[in-house]
């Protein structure tokens, strides 16, 4: 079996085990701005309970539909547990992640030397993170994979037709706003190093002008009044009407989240492999498709790690056109054979943090509970107490219906909820101790927490703990 083929069928396997694992959800966002608005859509919840985005018409409703329209599907061919119906879309993202990764690698290695494709090949596959935010169903994720699938095209040196490049970039718009600025910076590489023919560049831009007004269309009929989201989404965003529910971070903020959360030696590799695209390959389209994004990006006031999501699928040729830039500066010290050795303890983090984040759940794991609840009661319905914060909290959608969920700063028996009434609680506060208390399951296994904790640094590691009350005699 060649290369190639191995590389894509254990990215098949990576990609569907972290779908399998990747249980709940890194960002409220994912539940919030899809599933719930989705339900909505399907008549299952109010609007009364929707987020302020979906009053104010800021998120398109092209996500929430498509997602709608796969619990549809489910549910007709008798699927309709919440967990396999979550599990749906993180399938049919893995899959569209491999097929887009896959014509990517396809149309951009021509242009890479021949000794770095493989190379290539096995980043684009298998950079730790990438397997697990591309199977996210989330318009981060989505947008970053559409517009890998435009770019690609437009990189293709067979040349590719503009109006289907512009297709993809306006779908990436669609599912995420923020996105405009990569294809923005794509056409100006195109219209100022490029100097493409002006036919194409108008071709390629009214294509993309014609998915929007799509997207319009699709927003005012479920909306039910003419609604830009994409107009309404910017203007909250350059007036602050946005910003001001979240805390303001300084413009380095994003360097400080990817030296961290990429696991600190790869984040900085990146951040090194960045700089060197943006000094000795200014004119490469990444340049052009980076740089404006991170500007604008660091100079608004609210920063999230999941913002620079879009960016991850293009981490890969970042790597290998800055490594390429080096080979070409100084030729002799690059040696491949020599770096290769001195870059393998990057291979070695970048296999076990891939390992950990591909069979963990993510997010702070409470879905992951909330199944092992479902397991264990059925469809009963089960009285949560709430011992942590706010970060527990777990959708109704998770739950069986008529089950409830307290806050509480101390354990107080309900005689009627009894034998379904369970605790949620922090391993810290130390309700193992207690003989009453029935462990049922943890957050994460055991073995990772303490990888966990050296990931999260200054950010304490304190797993989610699900326990069961046992009897009535009860009291903390």
């Amino acid at each position: 079996m060649s290369f190639n083929r191995w590389c894509l069928l254990i990215a098949v396997l990576v990609y569907l085990t972290a779908a399998w694992f990747g249980l709940g959800y890194h960002a409220e966002d994912e539940f919030q701005q899809v599933i719930l608005i989705a339900e909505h859509l399907r008549g299952h919840v109010d609007a009364a309970s929707l987020p302020l985005d979906y009053h104010a018409h800021w998120r398109s409703m092209v996500q929430p539909l498509l997602c709608a329209g796969v619990f549809e599907v489910c549910e007709a061919i008798g699927i309709s547990d919440p967990f396999q119906l979550t599990l749906a879309l993180r399938l049919l993202t893995a899959l569209l992640a491999l097929w887009i990764t896959h014509g990517f690698v396809g149309s951009v290695q021509a242009n890479l030397k021949s000794e770095n494709q493989q190379a290539f090949k096995l980043l684009s596959y298998f950079l730790w993170f990438l397997p697990v935010l591309q199977i996210r169903f989330t318009g981060e994720a989505w947008s970053g994979l559409l517009f890998l699938r435009g770019l690609g095209m437009l990189m293709d040196p067979n040349g590719r037709k503009a109006w289907a490049i512009g297709a993809w970039f306006g779908a990436a718009v669609l599912f995420r706003p923020a996105a405009a600025l990569l294809p923005f910076g794509a056409l100006l590489w195109m219209v100022f190093v490029q100097r493409t023919r002006r036919n194409r560049t108008i071709a390629l831009t009214a294509s993309m002008a014609v998915v929007l007004l799509l997207g319009v269309m699709i927003d005012s009929m479920l909306y039910r009044s003419a609604t830009s989201t994409l107009l309404n989404y910017m203007l909250a965003a350059f007036t602050g009407e946005e910003a001001a529910r979240f805390t303001a971070l300084p413009w380095y903020q994003y360097a400080l989240f990817t030296l961290k959360h990429a696991v600190v030696p790869i984040g900085a590799l990146l951040m090194f492999a960045f700089a060197l695209v943006a000094l000795l390959r200014s004119k490469h389209v990444l340049a052009w498709v980076l740089i404006p994004f991170l500007i604008v990006h660091s100079l608004l006031p609210v920063k999230e790690l999941r913002f620079l999501f879009p960016l991850a699928p293009l981490m890969p040729l970042v790597l290998i056109t800055a490594w390429e830039a080096l080979q070409d500066r100084w030729p002799g010290t690059m040696a491949r054979t020599i770096w290769l050795r001195l870059l393998f303890p990057f291979a070695a983090l970048n296999a076990l943090a891939l390992f950990v984040a591909a069979v963990t759940p993510a997010g702070n794991g409470k879905i992951e509970l909330a199944q092992a609840a479902r397991e264990r009661f059925g469809t009963e319905a089960v009285q949560i107490e709430q011992m942590a914060d706010w970060r527990p909290w777990i959708p109704p959608f998770f739950l069986a219906p008529g089950s409830t969920e307290t806050f509480s700063d101390k354990i107080i028996v309900d005689p009627n909820a009894k034998p379904n009434q369970l605790v949620m609680a922090y391993r810290s506060q130390g309700f193992d101790r207690i003989a009453n208390l029935e462990r049922l399951a943890v957050a994460t296994p055991g073995w990772a927490d303490r990888l966990f904790a050296w990931y999260k640094l200054e950010d304490a590691h304190d797993p989610l703990v699900l326990y069961h009350i046992t009897t009535q005699r009860t009291g903390h």
